[in-house]
C-alpha cells in the first residue's frame, strides 16, 4: 500500500498517469460540492447542545424583531437580493444594510 496524494486532486492531463487528457474530479475532500455548512459537526462528534443552541438563536432573533424597528438604510423599500457568494462561509452577495431603532 502506498500513499498517493494526487488521487485527491483534479486530473488535468500531462501527469503521465491514467486518464491523461481528461479533466475529472476524483474525490472532493473540501466538501464544497455537497455540504455547505456544518456548524455543529456530524456523526459521533456532533455537538450535544445543538438543539439548545438553535432554541436560543430563535429566542434571540424573536427578541430582535419584537424590541426594535427595522428600516432599510437607504430608505428604499425594495425586495431583498438573497443571492450569495462563497468566501470562508456563505455570505450575501449584496449585504443588507438596516437602521435599527428601539420601538417606542
Amino acid at each position: 500500500m502506498e500513499f498517493k496524494p494526487e488521487r485527491f486532486l483534479t486530473n488535468s492531463g500531462g501527469n503521465g498517469g491514467e486518464g491523461e487528457g481528461e479533466a475529472t474530479v476524483v474525490f472532493d475532500v473540501t466538501g464544497s460540492k455537497e455540504i455547505k455548512m456544518m456548524p455543529f459537526g456530524a456523526g459521533r462528534r456532533i455537538c450535544p447542545a445543538s438543539g439548545l443552541a438553535l432554541l436560543h438563536l430563535e429566542y434571540f432573533v424573536a427578541n430582535l424583531v419584537w424590541y426594535f424597528e427595522w428600516t432599510a438604510a437607504d430608505g428604499n423599500d425594495r425586495d431583498v437580493d438573497l443571492s450569495e457568494k462563497q468566501e470562508f462561509t456563505i455570505v450575501m452577495k449584496n449585504p443588507l444594510r438596516a437602521h435599527i431603532s428601539p420601538r417606542g
